[in-house]
């Protein structure tokens, strides 16, 4: 009874051995993936950090061609204000100088209706003068003889006074001409006067606005400095962080080399702790394991009996049963297939795998059937669920249809053995698994291997 005991115990911890190998399996398998996925990282951040230096590059020779030409337009203002300065000291000169000739038109106005008024009165007097040349010559008619000298003279008078008059038209004439004219230029000059207080008011405030713009543009000058400052001290970092990073890439591809070689080791580890664990079931020394072994026979032997009796009464074709056209099912992610066995092992196979799962719902994880290609027309009605697009979802739950054919799956599909023992990791939701011991038995039908009839559990 001793001996049994520890017989018993030895094929309780071979058991719990292979589990331990398929866990620290998939604990390396998760950190290769993970070694692998920071080694495209790596290369994604060196290509970015690359594409960054580069761009600060650029930033750097823009900033100093930004500088440059702040500079180059602060000279060009400080010349420009200069030239203002000097245009507005000229144009003041020019107002003063219009202002005051403004009061000399005025008084050459005023001079000229001061001759008007003189010319006027040389008018009336030549009319006189005139009058008085007309009563002269009357007079010296009368005196006849002894008048003829004085006539010479009264005619002369009256020619000078015609003379007179005719100058003094002239004079008027020529004097209200000026004097239009004078009016003219004066309001020329006022709105001259005006428009040209407007213009230095202009220039003053062009004067403030290149000043304004003078200290905004010095001011760009000294944040493109700045800037360059900022742009050299990030590439001289960034050339730090690339040694880091070289650093860790080197030690990345250690890591992962080294991981590597730990998961090949461990996955022969595996599977020699699965042979180990398959013999010791067959040994008879593992009575827990041998209870689920006995149990997938059983229903093994019931799936071939009435796929059989089936094929015997019509009911189904050998063709259809060993079809391996698959057709994918569209909007599948993972991708799920049917074949013309699909529908008939709906409503033959499935209820009885129900029965299976709910017989032992907290130690049998899974009951189904198997080709020899790796694909499960059906499933559980737990895995059967409709595809929601979640990729988690459809992973755990969409089983049915799925071609599950790698690692223990192969060597126990090439097995002849009555039943092969083997401890693996079920995908779960394709981010976590869940180790199960699993028992595969041989499904076949009219002696024709089909596959096998999987039972998988947890003790």
């Amino acid at each position: 009874m001793t001996e049994n005991h520890w017989i018993r115990e030895t094929a309780r911890i071979c058991g719990d051995v292979t589990v331990g190998c398929t866990e620290a399996a998939g604990v390396l398998e998760k950190a290769l993936q993970s070694a692998d996925w920071l080694k495209a990282r790596h290369g994604e951040l060196t290509e970015l950090t690359l594409g960054l230096d580069s761009d600060i590059a650029e930033v750097t020779h823009a900033t100093r061609e930004a500088r440059n030409l702040a500079d180059s337009a602060v000279s060009k203002l400080m010349t420009g204000q200069e030239t203002v300065q000097l245009s507005l000291a000229s144009f003041s000169e020019l107002v003063t100088l219009i202002i005051n000739l403004g009061p000399h038109i005025t008084g050459f106005a005023a001079a000229m209706e001061q001759v008007k008024r003189v010319s006027q009165s040389i008018d009336s007097i030549a009319r006189t003068t005139n009058m008085l040349a007309l009563n002269a010559a009357i007079e010296a008619e009368k005196a006849g003889a002894a008048g003829q000298t004085f006539a010479v003279v009264a005619a002369e008078v009256k020619k000078l006074a015609h003379d007179t008059r005719r100058a003094a038209v002239e004079i008027t004439g020529t004097v209200n001409s000026l004097s239009h004219e004078a009016a003219k230029f004066v309001e020329q000059i006022e709105d001259g006067i005006a428009t040209s207080s407007a213009a230095q008011q202009q220039f003053s405030s062009l004067e403030e606005l290149i000043n304004g713009v003078s200290d905004v543009v010095a001011q760009v000058g000294d944040h493109n400095r700045g800037i360059a400052e900022s742009t050299a001290q990030i590439h001289r970092g960034l050339i730090d962080s690339q040694k880091v990073r070289d650093a860790v890439a080197k030690a990345n591809i250690e890591m992962f080399a080294a991981v590597g070689e730990a998961h090949t080791q461990i996955g022969t580890l595996e599977e020699q702790a699965n042979r180990m664990f398959d013999n010791i079931v067959h040994s008879g020394l593992s009575p827990r394991d041998t209870e689920f072994v006995e149990r997938a026979q059983k229903e093994a032997e019931k799936i071939a009996a009435i796929t059989e009796a089936a094929i015997a009464n019509g009911l189904l074709e050998v063709d259809a049963l060993f079809d391996t056209m698959l057709i994918p099912i569209t909007g599948s992610n993972p991708p799920r297939f049917t074949t013309r066995l699909t529908s008939w092992a709906e409503r033959h196979w499935q209820p009885m795998l129900e029965a299976v799962k709910q017989s032992n719902p907290d130690e049998i994880l899974s009951v189904v059937c198997t080709s020899k290609e790796g694909f499960l027309p059906v499933h559980l009605k737990e895995f059967s669920r409709a595809p929601t697009g979640d990729i988690a979802h459809d992973t755990k739950y969409c089983r049915n249809g799925r071609v599950l054919f790698e690692g223990i799956d192969i060597i126990a599909k090439a097995s002849e053995q009555d039943y092969m023992m083997a401890v693996y990791r079920h995908e779960g939701d394709g981010r976590t698994y869940k180790v199960v011991r699993n028992v595969y038995v041989p499904l076949r039908i009219n002696g024709q291997r089909w596959g096998d009839l999987e039972l998988a559990y947890v003790v």
